[in-house]
């Protein structure tokens, strides 16, 4: 773990910069994100309250706008908060590409090799003490990490070895999954953040709302009434939370939805699927039904890889 004088020489350069040098945008505040009466408030990480360390105790900072963020350059990796939308990514500059494609293992400094279920509880830890509110936080599950190394002319591929996890939070407000809320932390053995995504808006009252209202009508079990507006045929669903995603421009959205996980054909093997043909391939989509059996589009699935890529 990080000492107290650690911590207090990272803040002050982080102050620092911050008072110093041309006039720069200033990301969202920290904390709690206020809603409305009856809403569920969000939560906004900032680098004064994270483990996540650009550089030693004491070396001088970079602070930068640059493509919509408020970033923090150190000699060891990148703090960065969109100035829109509050999202936080950190990422270390140590190696990271050659890390992510399994080509290189990461420094000792970063691994983890204290298990999955060891991980999630710390996650879950730091992040409670960061701010993120407890009553919010429905469970947490591991991505791990692996590396190997070898030569192609090697008979038998070499063993990989875990080299850490990835621990997700999942968000719940009440019963209900926040399906598009991030928050989930790479740690190292000493408990560093090795790096992190964090976006967790505010929820309003008139979406938690519509929840319990969507809840009631799919529990009634009445087949007259809101299940006899989806389409026929869907598969069993369940009420979620929708909000946009923290990688899409535009103003906020949000939305009670009955989810329905449904397999479909791929088009382009729906012709080849006759007597004698292989088996089709076939993809999962979510579908989205908000409380009057509309069926909706999130914000980042309404976008067109035609028109919208690339970006200007």
């Amino acid at each position: 773990m990080m000492t107290v004088r650690e911590l207090s020489l990272r803040l002050g350069a982080c102050l620092s910069l911050l008072c110093t040098g041309p006039a720069l945008a200033q990301p969202p505040a920290p904390g709690l994100i206020a809603t409305d009466k009856g809403g569920a408030v969000g939560y906004q990480h900032s680098m004064e309250r994270s483990r996540f360390l650009s550089g030693p105790p004491g070396v001088a900072l970079r602070r930068l706008d640059e493509h919509g963020f408020a970033k923090v350059v150190g000699p060891e990796g990148v703090f960065a908060t969109h100035l829109g939308n509050g999202l936080v990514i950190a990422t270390p500059s140590n190696g990271l590409s050659k890390e992510a494609v399994g080509v290189l293992a990461p420094p000792p400094d970063l691994r983890y090799t204290l298990g999955p279920d060891k991980h999630n509880a710390q996650v879950i830890e730091y992040f409670r003490a960061a701010g993120v509110p407890g009553d919010q936080i429905g469970g947490v599950h591991a991505n791990t990490y692996l590396s190997s190394r070898g030569t192609t002319s090697e008979a038998r591929p070499a063993q990989p070895q875990v080299d850490g996890h990835a621990s997700i939070l999942e968000r719940t407000v009440g019963k209900f999954s926040v399906v598009d809320s991030v928050a989930w932390a790479r740690l190292s053995n000493n408990g560093r953040v090795v790096s992190e995504w964090v976006y967790w808006p505010a929820i309003p009252a008139k979406v938690l709302e519509e929840a319990r209202r969507l809840e009631a009508l799919v529990s009634s079990g009445d087949k007259s009434g809101f299940l006899a507006r989806l389409p026929s045929g869907l598969p069993a669903g369940k009420v979620v939370i929708r909000h946009s995603s923290a990688v899409v421009e535009g103003g906020f959205e949000a939305f009670a939805s009955y989810d329905v996980a449904e397999k479909v054909l791929l088009p382009s093997a729906i012709a080849g699927s006759g007597p004698g043909a292989s088996r089709p391939p076939a993809s999962m989509i979510v579908r989205h039904f908000d409380v009057d059996g509309v069926e909706r589009r999130l914000p980042q699935e309404r976008r067109s890889v035609g028109q919208d890529s690339p970006r200007q």
